[in-house]
């Protein structure tokens, strides 16, 4: 099984990743929409620095509702990215995407695996999709913070209130789910 997860992840890297609803264009053809951003943390109570990015903001992700016979099977995708390897590198990283929901695009078209398009996706694209955006620089680990830089290494937490509230989101009534993930995403799968 673990094996399974692991190829995914790398045929998911190599398709590339991103959401959107079936919609029609005019002339009956699937076209893309854009699945916007909601923050974790919204829905469930949390003490500050709990489940933060390491900058402290909320964590994010992008949820493209499925249908049909997909209404019960779920695909979360963890984001890649890399890790901050030194203390400079996540001082740094904590001013882009990877490190606060503040500059992450407040929406998303999905591709490859989280594509709606059936002849791009066969398989998953009426399912519910979700890419977990990645902001604490270590592949979804650690519990700790920095108190003098004020660096949150969150990311076992920021998987679990996401677990959480994906659960409260419809999952708990999967049929079938399926996690991937492209690099440090890829990683947090071992």
């Amino acid at each position: 099984m673990r094996s399974v997860l692991l190829w995914i992840a790398v045929a998911v890297c190599s398709l590339g990743s991103v959401a959107a609803v079936i919609r029609s264009d005019g002339f009956g053809k699937p076209r893309d929409t854009e699945a916007a951003i909601s923050f974790l943390g919204k829905r469930i109570d949390s003490i500050k620095g709990f489940h933060v990015c390491l900058d402290g903001t909320l964590p994010g992700y992008h949820l493209d509702r499925g249908f049909g016979s997909g209404a019960n099977r779920w695909i979360i995708h963890l984001e890649g990215g890399g890790c901050c390897n030194s203390h400079s590198s996540c001082v740094y990283r904590k001013t882009t995407r990877r490190g606060s929901s503040r500059f992450m695009e407040k929406a998303l078209n999905f591709t490859g695996i989280l594509s709606n398009k059936p002849q791009e996706n066969p398989d998953f694209f009426h399912w519910n999709r979700i890419m977990l955006r990645y902001c604490n620089g270590a592949s979804f680990a650690w519990d700790s913070q920095d108190e003098g830089s004020q660096l949150f290494y969150r990311g076992q937490r920021i998987w679990q209130v996401a677990m959480e509230e994906f659960m409260s989101l419809g999952m708990q009534k999967a049929d079938q789910a399926l996690l991937s993930g492209c690099s440090a995403g890829g990683s947090a799968l071992r």
